[in-house]
């Protein structure tokens, strides 16, 4: 376990030159794991329809997602002013602003009405969450029925030594000074499998499964 303790992320991300850069790193380094994400929404059976990512970041994998289905539109959300305009540029950039629409939004509160959204993607987001209990209620709020979710963050228990490499890795990539810890404080920020399991059956979310990868925990419609 990398840590016995969660020890909370600061967020929102307000850095504006370590935004742009978090902005820069996902568009060279991030199509595999946009690939794996693409392959577990083929897996639900979800091809069109009205999409949500919330914790948006830099927006790469709704991005990134639309490109792979093309008649999937996006709502991407994020806490932080930055990251939501350096993702609305990013759209625009990519020719896809009339397919993913980018707003300031919390995952407390999302910014929809009952029943509308197709699909719910979170990606390497829900470690900036004290409790994602309310998230997880709210995920059930807005999904029509049939809607489907894909949840992916890391995890806390993964094993030390694959914790080691990842972020030796990480480290590598990442130049700048102020990401080179990122990884790290996001996994020491991470929830556990169990704790997860712990909330989502406390949850109104309906059928799911959580599983774990490496240093990754994923929660899935069934």
């Amino acid at each position: 376990m990398i840590a016995e303790e969660r020890i909370p992320e600061s967020s929102p991300l307000e850095d504006e030159a370590l935004t742009e850069y978090y902005s820069r790193m996902a568009k060279r380094y991030m199509r595999f794991p946009i690939k794996r994400v693409v392959s577990r929404i083929r897996a639900l059976g979800v091809e069109r329809g009205l999409a949500l990512d919330v914790g948006t970041g830099p927006g790469i994998f709704p991005l990134g997602i639309a490109r792979s289905l093309p008649e999937m539109e996006f709502l991407a959300i994020d806490l932080s002013p930055a990251m939501a305009q350096v993702a609305a540029t990013n759209t625009s950039e990519y020719g896809l602003a009339d397919r993913i629409h980018v707003q300031m939004g919390s995952a407390y509160a999302l910014p929809l009405h009952d029943g509308v959204v197709d699909l719910v993607i979170c990606l390497n987001t829900l470690h900036h969450l004290e409790d994602p209990l309310p998230f997880f209620n709210e995920i059930a709020r807005v999904l029509k029925k049939g809607g489907k979710f894909v949840i992916m963050d890391f995890r806390r228990d993964a094993p030390k030594s694959l914790a080691i490499v990842f972020n030796l890795l990480w480290r590598l990539v990442m130049r700048e000074e102020k990401a080179r810890d990122g990884l790290w404080h996001s996994l020491q920020a991470s929830f556990t499998l169990e704790e997860c399991e712990r909330i989502l059956r406390r949850s109104a979310l309906p059928r799911w499964r959580i599983y774990s990868q490496a240093i990754e925990l994923w929660i899935e419609s069934m």
